[in-house]
């Protein structure tokens, strides 16, 4: 799905990537781990082709990013969903509103009763999406992410500042997604224990550099207790 090799990304001078390796295949989680200010969502931000990048070598979908017209970049992103922070949609808009509106927006097939059941929006289908507390905004979020049938689906940090049982709903969906779909999902978090419990592999960006691309069960190995405990004792 996914192949980079050597990423390198400056601004103005100033090194944000300094040779990031990294590969994800088809039905992976990844979690994307570092201090803010690492290179994460610029790094996330390659990988969507909405920026670009001066040395290496990004292949998305089996295809060189640096090799591509703009309509062949615009294909590429017609397969990728994004939910990032913080979400904000047309205020005076109800969910069912939203749904049928970002459905025509993807011209999608996907039945909007079948994405109010799978999801469990019944409850709030004709409420307007600015009076939804911030689990619920995120939760239509993921509805919205889903109705373009994504082969990779990218997350900023999708449950910062949710309850636990939020949390758990919106991981359920996730993993849920990538069950049915065997498609990609990669993700930030600063929550260390989602990286144990559900990803395949998490990649350390330290300083604009991949310090670690492995999978959780590797880390454990080496000794550590947790991948929090890990992260502390690594994390610049």
């Amino acid at each position: 799905m996914i192949q980079v090799q050597n990423l390198h990304k400056s601004y103005k001078g100033n090194s944000v990537l300094r040779g990031v390796d990294f590969k994800a295949n088809k039905g992976e989680i990844i979690g994307v781990i570092g201090k803010n200010g690492a290179g994460k969502s610029t790094f996330l931000e390659i990988i969507m082709t909405l920026k670009n990048y001066d040395e290496g070598e990004v292949t998305v979908f089996g295809q060189d990013l640096q090799k591509l017209t703009e309509q062949q970049h615009q294909a590429i992103r017609a397969n990728i969903s994004a939910v990032l922070q913080p979400t904000q949609f047309f205020k005076n808009l109800k969910v069912e509103e939203l749904l049928h509106l970002f459905k025509a927006y993807y011209r999608s097939n996907t039945n909007i009763e079948q994405i109010i059941k799978d999801f469990q929006l019944e409850s709030h289908r004709k409420t307007y999406f600015e009076k939804l507390s911030g689990g619920w905004k995120q939760k239509i979020s993921l509805a919205v992410a889903f109705l373009s049938n994504p082969k990779l689906i990218i997350l900023d940090e999708p449950t910062t500042g949710l309850d636990p049982h939020m949390r758990n709903t919106l991981w359920t969906y996730i993993t849920e997604y990538n069950q049915k779909t065997n498609g990609t999902v990669i993700l930030t978090t600063h929550y260390m224990d989602e990286v144990e419990m559900y990803c395949d592999k998490v990649l350390l960006i330290n300083d604009g550099k991949a310090e670690l691309f492995t999978t959780p069960k590797n880390i454990l190995a080496l000794g550590y207790s947790s991948i929090n405990d890990f992260y502390l004792q690594n994390v610049l």
